[in-house]
C-alpha cells in the first residue's frame, strides 16, 4: 500500500470509534459512583473474597464478601445508590439495564494491580430490588497443580493412578463451593499432552485452559450437557470433562462413554463418596453399568486454615475430647491443639486460606459386587473403610494434628460425614 494513501473508510470508522470509546471510558471512570463500584470490587480482591454480594435491603444496599467460605458484611451504601450501582455492574457485564423482571447472567474482566481478574455475574429480581452475585475468578490465586490441592497421600496416589488409565469414569463430589472444578482442572492439566484429545462441556466455563477445547452449555438454544456430549463423542476424544451430571440422559451417555474407550471426569452434588453411587442408581443407571465404568470417587470439602500469625495452642475441655472420640478419632496425650485468635493479617477472623480435605473410594472388586447387589450406602461405606478409605473427619483430624486447622472447623464442615 502507498504510504501516502488515505486510510480505508472502514479503518477510519474503526479508529474514530476506538477514539470515541477511549474518551467516553475516561469520562465514565471519573464518575464518583463508578469509583465506588471499582473500589468495592478492588477491596473484595484485596481481602481474598471468592464472591461479592450486592443485596438490596429496605433502607440500604448491603455489600457482603465471602472470604474463606463465610460471608462478612463490609459496606452499606445509601438506598438512593441502589439503581445506579446495579446498572453499573450490568453495563460492565454486558447485560440489559432495562430488564428488571428476569434473572440475567454475564461476565466481565478487570485489570487490578497488573493482573487480570474474571468475574461471573448473576442478577436475580427480589422483592426489594435486584440482587447481584459476583463470583471472583482470580487466576493468580488459583494453582492448578494436582500436587498442591492439599489431598492426603492416599487420595493423591489413587487420583494419579486412575487418571492415566485409558478409559473409565472418575467422579469428584462435594457441596457447592467445595473446589470440585479446581480439582478437575488440575486433573486435566496433569494429563494434558500433545497426543491427547481433551474436550470439556461446562456450565459455565470458569477458567480457560490453554490447549484444551472447552464448550459452554447454553440450554436456551438446546446446547445441553447431553446434546454436547453426543457431539463430542463424534470427535474421537481421549478425555472428556462433563461439568456436572444432573440427569439420567447425561449420566447414561457419560457412563457409556466411559465404557467405550474414553476417560470421563465429572462431578456430582453429594456429600460422601458412597453417596455418589446411590445418586447414580437413583438416576436409573443400571448398577452393573456403574460397577463396570466407575474407577474412583473423591468427595471433598474445603477447610479454613488457621492464620499462622496469630493461632495459639490450647487444651480442649474433656467434653470436647470425648466428642472427638465419639466420632471414632483416636486422641493421645501428646496431641497439641490450636485455635484461632485474630489479627490484622487475617482481618481478625483467625483464618487465612483454605485447603481441600477428601475421602477417596476406589471401586475395588468387593465394592463392584456390592454395587451390583444394590447394597445400601451404609454397607458400601463400611466396605470402603475396610478397603482403606479414610473418612473426611479422619483426614480433617490429621490437619488438626498438624496444627493447620481447629477442632470446630473440622466438625463444622464434616458434620454430615
Amino acid at each position: 500500500m502507498d504510504k501516502d494513501a488515505s486510510p480505508l473508510p472502514q479503518d477510519r470508522d474503526r479508529a474514530e470509534k476506538e477514539a470515541s470509546f477511549e474518551v467516553s471510558h475516561r469520562a465514565v471512570e471519573d464518575d464518583p459512583l463508578v469509583r465506588v463500584v471499582n473500589k468495592m470490587i478492588a477491596d473484595g480482591i484485596e481481602q481474598r473474597a471468592s464472591d461479592i454480594l450486592i443485596e438490596p435491603l429496605e433502607e440500604e444496599l448491603q455489600i457482603r464478601y465471602r472470604i474463606d467460605g463465610l460471608l462478612y458484611k463490609t459496606l452499606s451504601l445509601p438506598k438512593a445508590f441502589q439503581d445506579s450501582v446495579i446498572s453499573r455492574v450490568k453495563i460492565l457485564s454486558g447485560l440489559d439495564i432495562s430488564e428488571h423482571r428476569l434473572p440475567q447472567d454475564g461476565r466481565f474482566k478487570m485489570y487490578l494491580r497488573e493482573s487480570e481478574v474474571d468475574f461471573r455475574v448473576s442478577v436475580i429480581p427480589c422483592s426489594l430490588g435486584e440482587k447481584i452475585a459476583l463470583r471472583v475468578l482470580d487466576k493468580t490465586k488459583v494453582s492448578l497443580d494436582i500436587n498442591k490441592l492439599g489431598f492426603d497421600t492416599r487420595t493423591l496416589e489413587l487420583f494419579k493412578r486412575n487418571l492415566i488409565k485409558p478409559f473409565g469414569m472418575i467422579l469428584v463430589c462435594g457441596p457447592t463451593g467445595s473446589g470440585k472444578s479446581t480439582t478437575l482442572y488440575s486433573a486435566l492439566k496433569y494429563i494434558d499432552t500433545i497426543g491427547r484429545n481433551i474436550v470439556t462441556v461446562e456450565d459455565p466455563v470458569e477458567y480457560q485452559l490453554y490447549g484444551i477445547n472447552q464448550v459452554a452449555v447454553y440450554e436456551d438454544i438446546g446446547l445441553t450437557f447431553a446434546s454436547t456430549l453426543r457431539a463430542i463423542l463424534r470427535q474421537d476424544p481421549n478425555t472428556i470433562l462433563v461439568g456436572e451430571i444432573r440427569d439420567f440422559e447425561t449420566a447414561d451417555i457419560a457412563v457409556k462413554a466411559a465404557l467405550t474407550g474414553h476417560l470421563l471426569l465429572s462431578t456430582l452434588h453429594t456429600i460422601s463418596a458412597p453417596g455418589a453411587l446411590v445418586r447414580l442408581i437413583n438416576m436409573n443407571i443400571e448398577p452393573f453399568l456403574i460397577s463396570s465404568s466407575c474407577l474412583l470417587i473423591v468427595s471433598q470439602v474445603l477447610l479454613r486454615l488457621l492464620c499462622p500469625q496469630c493461632k495459639e495452642a490450647y487444651q480442649p475441655t474433656v467434653a470436647v475430647l470425648e466428642e472427638l472420640r465419639t466420632h471414632g478419632l483416636a486422641i493421645s496425650k501428646d496431641d497439641v491443639f490450636y485455635k484461632n485468635k485474630g489479627c490484622s493479617v487475617c482481618n481478625n477472623t483467625g483464618f487465612k486460606g483454605r485447603i481441600a480435605v477428601a475421602e477417596s473410594m476406589e471401586i475395588t472388586p468387593l465394592l463392584k459386587d456390592l454395587i451390583i447387589a444394590n447394597a445400601s450406602e451404609k454397607e458400601i461405606r463400611q466396605a470402603a473403610i475396610k478397603e482403606g478409605m479414610a473418612t473426611l473427619k479422619e483426614n480433617g483430624f490429621r490437619l488438626i494434628r498438624a496444627g493447620l486447622t481447629g477442632i470446630d472447623e473440622v466438625l463444622r464442615v464434616t458434620s454430615l460425614d
